[in-house]
């Protein structure tokens, strides 16, 4: 069997995978099995809206893209559409992957051979760097909650406070390890899959405190456009609530998704979970809640990844 005939049969396999799953999830899911088209009406004010948040995708992953071609321009030179195309993939890959996992291995694999350990690691602190606005975000969520709508919360006020605690302990320790890789060197080190890789760790320990400050400002404006696109179909989905407690709601869904752990099988799931619980302190529309859920994860996953797919057989050049 040829090396070529094997690649093409993975990448074929992996396809199948993903638009498996894409379907697997919009066909199961509770919301859309009722859903019909009759009687359905868009005002304006909400077309203009959805158009927002479709564009809003775009500047999502084109940030990805300018993140990745950052991350490894030590690495390797790449133009910003072949970073697009990396990313888009990575996508596809990693759709139906715990946690999302194989979008690490996804952006990595299109690199030349030898530099794909470099390419894994470059990704690695990407997600990282996301992570740490992710948590930085969810603890100013938390505090605007405690600080704004206190009668909502019927938990021990010294248990607000520790949990306020430990969400900043984890912001620090997440910020210093991003400008600090060549100090937690060791603990990478004992990861098995990492122990013959400490010339590459060694390698981009040595990021400047400058790309990496480029990094996580693209990872935070990342965050605000996402964020926005999902309080957008919100009020796309007739969901009222005022813009201080979108914030506090989309905060706290997108920290606590970011440090359940999970499969992507479960994600949209636990996700619309969170959302429901979460949004639903401000506004009874539970339906509206889940179809906004379950539109962004269709819009900002399911979308790209079949736009991701092709690549998998014709890959960037």
């Amino acid at each position: 069997m040829s090396k070529k005939f094997l690649k093409y049969s993975v990448s074929v396999i992996i396809i199948l995978f993903s638009y498996g799953f894409i379907y697997h999830k919009l066909s199961n899911h509770e919301t859309l099995k009722n859903f019909t088209l009759n009687g359905l009406s868009i005002s304006r004010d909400q077309g203009i809206l959805i158009i927002f948040v479709f564009l809003a995708m775009m500047l999502n992953w084109s940030l990805e893209a300018l993140k990745w071609k950052e991350l490894v321009k030590k690495i390797t030179s790449i133009q910003f559409l072949r970073s697009l195309q990396m990313i888009l993939t990575s996508v596809t890959v990693g759709i139906f992957t715990p946690n999302r996992i194989g979008e690490l291995a996804g952006r990595a694999y299109f690199l030349k051979k030898g530099k794909r350990t470099y390419g894994l690691l470059a990704a690695g602190i990407g997600s990282l760097a996301q992570l740490t606005v992710t948590v930085v975000m969810g603890l100013t969520g938390f505090i605007l909650f405690l600080l704004f709508f206190p009668d909502k919360i019927h938990i021990n006020s010294l248990f607000n406070k520790f949990t306020a605690l430990l969400i900043v302990i984890l912001a620090i320790f997440l910020g210093w390890s991003l400008f600090h890789v060549q100090k937690i060197k060791p603990l990478l080190l004992k990861i098995p899959l990492l122990r013959k890789k400490s010339e590459q760790i060694e390698f981009l320990s040595h990021q400047s405190k400058k790309s990496i400050f480029i990094i996580l400002m693209l990872s935070f404006v990342r965050y605000l456009v996402f964020s926005a696109q999902f309080y957008l179909l919100l009020i796309i989905c007739n969901v009222h609530i005022q813009l201080l407690e979108g914030v506090v709601a989309i905060t706290l869904t997108y920290f606590f998704t970011s440090i359940v752990p999970t499969t992507t099988l479960a994600e949209l799931g636990i996700r619309g979970s969170l959302a429901i619980f979460l949004v639903g302190i401000f506004t009874s529309n539970i339906p509206g809640i889940i179809l906004a859920t379950l539109v962004i994860w269709v819009i900002n996953l399911g979308l790209p990844a079949l736009a991701g797919a092709p690549f998998l057989l014709f890959p960037p050049k």
